[in-house]
């Protein structure tokens, strides 16, 4: 696919029990200058953000300083009194009151009604356009967008007014739920979205390269951003002008973190060992297990048609059957085609990063790769 011009690069690293089996990368950092793909490549991360959050609320669950049926208004006053769209269009939007509040198993397991402005063009996604009711990202902007919000705060207030897309808990609908989540860590903890990520997981996991900016000094190995197009990969993001570059970007918890192959497979190696890294215990086994139990249907197609537990898909024998995610592993992916798979059972960590856009069929074969690579390790 590298050779063939239809991906810029793709880095591939697979552990079991915590031994490194499977390491290699290809490709190019930027396809014009031809500078070749380093070891330590920084990734845009994008959704995979959103298991790291997930980690950090378990946190706080397991410290009994929030639960998962507590309403999300306790921490964010802004989702008191949140209505759900029932009918009509953006200028004649017939709305109701929640049947019951929004609670922190709804944004862990994405069925709160929160929704994302590019997962479509129904009436409550152009009331988000309309509004600012998200964030700034090279993903799913429009001309004719409002100004998006320009802090988690103001992110927060925006989509507590915003419509939901139906009544909390009814269904899998993905959107700014860990978003939210972030917000939550961080009025819960009383610090800040990174410093409570930076001091409870990325640096215990040795995460040194993961962090919501790109400092100057990882430029270098910052990977250019594509997007597919039927002439090929087209350049849509460098380093030099990269939003990562803004020390003032919203810190979201659903989608905003940068990293290496490196730094994650050790997040992923953490799930996969029932929540323990090299002798340092983030989760109990036994909110990993939690974790990782099925909870309900994303209602996806083909490979994204999975199960989804607290903050992970997880797969069974239906989605390993057709090249999907193994039996018993959980997973996640980022849109720039990042994808990770942690096997709780058998302690196998795998990843695939590179950094394209819209990929389309291309999507599907690294997955694919990846999880039957996952089954012929565990047998």
């Amino acid at each position: 696919m590298v050779d063939a011009g239809q991906l810029p690069n793709a880095q591939v690293m697979i552990s079991r029990r915590g031994k490194l089996v499977v390491d290699f990368r290809l490709g190019y950092l930027d396809v014009e200058d031809r500078s070749t793909l380093p070891k330590d490549a920084v990734f845009r991360l994008y959704s995979m953000t959103k298991p790291i959050t997930s980690v950090a609320v378990m946190m706080l669950v397991e410290e009994k300083r929030l639960s998962l049926d507590d309403a999300v208004s306790r921490y964010l006053p802004e989702f008191a009194d949140v209505r759900v769209y029932a009918s009509g269009g953006l200028d004649d939007m017939v709305t109701v009151p929640a049947a019951r509040p929004v609670t922190v198993r709804d944004l862990m397991t994405h069925s709160s009604g929160l929704t994302y402005q590019f997962m479509g063009d129904r009436p409550v996604q152009r009331y988000y356009r309309r509004h600012g009711a998200m964030r700034d990202t090279a993903v799913g902007l429009l001309p004719g967008d409002a100004v998006p919000a320009v802090d988690l705060d103001e992110l927060v207030a925006r989509l507590g007014k915003a419509p939901l897309l139906h009544q909390p808990g009814a269904r899998f609908s993905y959107g700014y739920s860990t978003t939210m989540l972030g917000a939550l860590v961080a009025r819960a903890s009383g610090m800040s979205l990174d410093a409570f990520l930076r001091n409870r997981i990325l640096d215990p996991l040795d995460m040194r390269d993961t962090g919501f900016v790109v400092p100057d000094a990882q430029l270098p190995r910052f990977v250019t951003l594509y997007r597919s197009s039927g002439a090929g990969e087209v350049p849509i993001e460098r380093a030099d002008v990269s939003e990562y570059r803004d020390a003032a970007r919203l810190r979201d918890g659903g989608g905003a973190l940068a990293g290496t192959a490196r730094d994650y497979l050790h997040f992923a190696e953490m799930i996969a060992n029932g929540g323990s890294w090299h002798g340092r215990r983030l989760l109990s086994r036994e909110t990993v297990a939690l974790m990782v139990q099925p909870l309900l249907p994303t209602g996806g197609t083909g490979l994204e048609d999975t199960q989804f537990g607290l903050g992970f898909a997880i797969g069974d024998a239906r989605s390993e059957a057709i090249g999907g995610l193994p039996a018993g592993a959980v997973s996640w992916s980022g849109s720039g085609n990042t994808y990770f798979v942690a096997d709780t059972r058998r302690g196998i960590a795998a990843l695939v990063m590179t950094n394209i856009l819209m990929a389309g069929e291309r999507t599907d074969a690294l997955r694919k790769a990846l999880n039957q690579a996952v089954v012929r390790l565990r047998d």
